[in-house]
């Protein structure tokens, strides 16, 4: 719920920003970007498959890369109708809350 409101938030800020009008967001890939970082964070070490092309590589560096590609495609306005920011503000959202309880709990 935090990546989800996150992202409606970022989406929201960048349109704002770049003088667009202020459209209604869900962010509910957000969401999904919010759990994504949450497993390359708690599992930083499993390996992963992508499956096209097939390359096996640690959570940590798929979540790093596709939220660059996320960044890159956002910045260059590639994929319209894309809400690449949406996406990123989940990350960030996410990223913050597990932050958050890291630091309540005293883990690491």
């Amino acid at each position: 719920l935090v990546s989800v409101v996150g992202a409606a938030l970022m989406q929201l800020v960048v349109t704002y920003m770049i003088g667009g009008p202020p459209i209604p967001t869900v962010g509910a890939s957000g969401g999904v970007f919010g759990l994504l970082l949450a497993f390359g964070m708690f599992f930083p070490n499993r390996r992963i498959m992508l499956l096209i092309p097939p390359i096996p590589m640690r959570a940590w560096v798929f979540v790093t890369l596709y939220g660059l590609v996320e960044l890159a495609m956002g910045v260059f306005g590639t994929e319209q109708g894309v809400a690449h920011f949406a996406h990123l503000g989940g990350m960030l959202a996410g990223f913050l809350l597990i932050h958050h309880w890291r630091s309540e709990s005293g883990l690491r």
